[in-house]
C-alpha cells in the first residue's frame, strides 16, 4: 500500500470513528429529547395548551438558537479547523495559544449576548405566535443563564474536536441532554401535576433546564481533559516555526469565525422566518382563526421539527467531524504537493465523496424511514393531529435538504472558501423569504417547509457547483457510488411503507400504545431490508469495514459482485 494510500485511510479512519461517536451521540440525545416529550405534553394539560406549551418552548428556543449562533459566533468550528491546521503543520504552541484566545472571548461573548437577550427579549417577543407576549418575554429570560455559559461549552467541545478526538464531546453531549430532561421533567411535574402551577412557568423551568445541561457537560470536558491531560501534551523542548501575537490570533479566530456563524445559522434562521411570518401571512391568505393558526404553527413548527432534528443532527454530526480531518488534508496538500492535473488533490477529493457517502449512507434511509411511519409516530409523542402525519412527511424530506446543505457548508469552509460559503447561505436564504408569501399562498401551511426545502436546495446546489470548480471533482464517480444507496434507501421507504398499511389491519390507530408497536415492527422490517441491501451491494462496508464481511457470512448474505461473476 502506497504512503498516499495510507494517509486516505487514516483520515477516512479517523471521520469513520469520529463520525460513528458523534452520530450515536446526536441520536441518543437527540431520542432523548424526543422521548421527554410524551410525559411532558401530557404533564401539561389538554392537547390545546399542551400544543400552545410546545408552541411557546419552540419560540423561546427559536430566539435563543440565533443568540447562541451570535454569541458563539462560529469560534469552535473555526478553533477546531485552525487547531488541525496548525497541528498538522508542527505549530502546537500556536494552536495552543489560539484555543486560549479563543476560550477568552467566548466568555465574553457569553456575558454579552446574554445581557442583550434579557434587554431585548419584549422586543422579540413581540411578533412571535404567542396568546401574551409576557409569556414569550419569561420564556425567553429563562435561557439567559444557558446562554452566558454555552459559548465557553462549545469552545471546549472546539479543542477536542481539533485534535480529532471526538470521544469526549460526545458524552458531553449525552450527559448535556440527560440532566436537562431529567431537570425538565422533575420540574415540570411539581409546578403542573404537584403544585398546579401555570403552563408559562413550566415552560420556563423546561427552558431554564438548558443552563443546567451545560454546566453538567463542562464538568465532563474538563473530566476527560485532566484524565487524558498527556495526549495533548505539547512535545518537549518543542519550537514553532512561526511566531504570531495575540491580537493576531485574535483576528484570525474572527476572520474565519465569521462565515461560520452566517452559514451555521441558516437553519435557524430559516425557522425565524417561519416564526415571524408565518401568522401575518396566513391570516392575509387564509381563513384560519388566529387560535389555529397557533395550532399549526406548533404542529409543523414545533412538533414536527422536534422529530426532524433527530435525523438533522446525524448530518450535524457528519459535517462537524469532517472539518479537521479535511482542513488537515487540504492544508497538507495545498502545502506540500505540486498541483499538476485533475489528480492534485486526490486525498481531499477522496474525504469529500467519503463524507457525501456517509451522509446518504446515514441520512437516506433515516429521513425517508420517518416518512413512512409518519403517522404512528407523530401519534405516538403528540396528541393526534391529522395534519400532523403530512407535515412530518414533508419535514422529513426537508431535512435531507438540510442534512446536505450542513455536510456541504462545512466541506467548503474546511478548504478555506469562506466568501463561498456565505454567499450560499445568502441565496438560500432570499429564495426562502421571496417564496414564503406565495406558497403560503398556494399551499397553505404546507408552503413554509417547501419553501425551506427549496432555498436549502439552492444552497446545496451551488456549493455542489464550486467544490466542483475548486478541486475538479469527480461527480460521475461519486454517483456511481451514491446510485446503489439511493435505491436501497427508496426500496426500504416501500418496504416500511407497505408494512405500516399492513400492521394498521392489525392495530388500532391512532392510539399512543398502537402507534408504539407500530413503529417498532416497521422499523425492525426497515432497517433489516436496508441492512441486507447495503451487505448485499457492499456500501455498509464503509462504515463497517470487516465486520460487514462477518455479517455477510452470518446471514449467507452473497454480494452483487459475487452474485454476477458465479453467472
Amino acid at each position: 500500500m502506497s504512503d498516499k494510500q495510507i494517509r486516505e485511510r487514516t483520515a477516512e479512519e479517523k471521520m469513520n470513528a469520529g463520525s460513528a461517536w458523534m452520530s450515536a451521540a446526536s441520536i441518543l440525545s437527540r431520542v432523548l429529547g424526543v422521548i421527554y416529550i410524551i410525559p411532558w405534553m401530557a404533564w401539561m394539560g389538554e392537547p390545546q395548551v399542551a400544543n400552545e406549551a410546545n408552541a411557546l418552548f419552540n419560540i423561546g428556543y427559536k430566539w435563543y438558537a440565533i443568540f447562541i449562533a451570535i454569541a458563539i459566533a462560529g469560534v469552535p468550528g473555526a478553533i477546531s479547523k485552525q487547531i488541525a491546521n496548525y497541528n498538522a503543520r508542527g505549530e502546537y504552541w500556536t494552536a495552543r495559544r489560539l484555543f486560549k484566545s479563543g476560550l477568552i472571548l467566548m466568555a465574553i461573548s457569553g456575558v454579552v449576548s446574554a445581557a442583550l437577550l434579557w434587554i431585548l427579549a419584549p422586543q422579540l417577543a413581540s411578533n412571535t405566535p404567542a396568546r401574551s407576549l409576557d409569556y414569550a418575554v419569561t420564556v425567553i429570560r429563562s435561557l439567559v443563564p444557558a446562554l452566558a455559559i454555552i459559548p465557553i461549552l462549545s469552545i471546549l467541545r472546539g479543542f477536542f474536536q481539533g485534535h480529532q478526538d471526538m470521544k469526549p464531546s460526545a458524552i458531553s453531549q449525552i450527559l448535556e441532554q440527560l440532566f436537562r430532561v431529567i431537570y425538565m421533567l422533575v420540574a415540570v411535574y411539581i409546578i403542573r401535576m404537584t403544585l398546579n402551577g401555570s403552563m408559562v412557568n413550566a415552560v420556563a423551568q423546561s427552558t431554564f433546564a438548558a443552563f443546567i445541561g451545560a454546566v453538567v457537560a463542562i464538568g465532563s470536558l474538563g473530566y476527560y481533559f485532566i484524565k487524558n491531560r498527556s495526549e495533548y501534551q505539547i512535545p518537549a523542548n518543542h519550537v514553532d516555526t512561526i511566531s504570531v501575537s495575540t491580537w493576531s490570533l485574535l483576528k484570525e479566530i474572527i476572520k474565519v469565525a465569521i462565515p461560520f456563524i452566517i452559514a451555521g445559522a441558516a437553519i435557524e434562521v430559516s425557522q425565524l422566518i417561519d416564526t415571524n411570518t408565518f401568522i401575518p401571512i396566513m391570516e392575509r391568505v387564509s381563513d384560519l382563526s388566529h387560535s389555529a393558526l397557533i395550532n399549526e404553527y406548533a404542529v409543523f413548527s414545533a412538533n414536527a421539527n422536534k422529530l426532524v432534528t433527530v435525523v438533522i443532527s446525524l448530518a450535524i454530526a457528519i459535517s462537524s467531524v469532517s472539518i479537521p480531518v479535511l482542513s488537515s488534508t487540504y492544508t497538507n496538500e495545498l502545502t506540500h504537493q505540486v498541483r499538476k492535473s485533475r489528480q492534485e488533490w486526490p486525498e481531499t477529493i477522496a474525504l469529500v465523496t467519503h463524507n457525501i457517502q456517509l451522509f446518504a449512507i446515514v441520512m437516506l434511509p433515516s429521513a425517508l424511514g420517518m416518512a413512512a411511519v409518519a403517522r404512528p409516530l407523530y401519534t405516538m409523542i403528540y396528541p393526534y393531529d391529522p395534519s400532523g402525519t403530512w407535515f412530518l412527511q414533508l419535514s422529513s424530506i426537508m431535512a435531507i435538504a438540510m442534512g446536505l446543505f450542513n455536510v456541504l457548508v462545512n466541506n467548503m469552509q474546511a478548504m478555506d472558501y469562506q466568501k463561498d460559503a456565505i454567499l450560499g447561505m445568502v441565496i438560500g436564504m432570499v429564495a426562502k423569504l421571496a417564496l414564503q408569501y406565495p406558497l403560503l399562498a398556494l399551499f397553505g401551511t404546507s408552503g413554509a417547509m417547501i419553501s425551506s426545502i427549496i432555498g436549502f436546495g439552492l444552497m446545496s446546489v451551488y456549493y455542489l457547483i464550486r467544490i466542483r470548480v475548486i478541486l475538479n471533482f469527480p461527480y460521475g464517480q461519486l454517483l456511481q457510488k451514491l446510485r446503489t444507496i439511493i435505491l436501497s434507501a427508496i426500496i426500504m421507504a416501500v418496504v416500511a411503507y407497505i408494512a405500516h398499511w399492513a400492521v394498521r389491519l392489525a392495530i388500532p390507530d391512532p392510539n399512543k400504545i398502537g402507534s408504539l408497536i407500530s413503529v417498532a415492527i416497521v422499523g425492525i422490517i426497515g432497517a433489516w431490508t436496508y441492512l441486507l441491501l447495503g451487505l448485499r451491494y457492499q456500501f455498509l462496508d464503509l462504515v463497517l469495514g470487516n465486520k460487514a464481511v462477518m455479517l455477510r457470512r452470518l446471514l449467507g448474505v452473497t454480494t452483487y459482485d459475487e452474485k454476477y461473476a458465479r453467472r
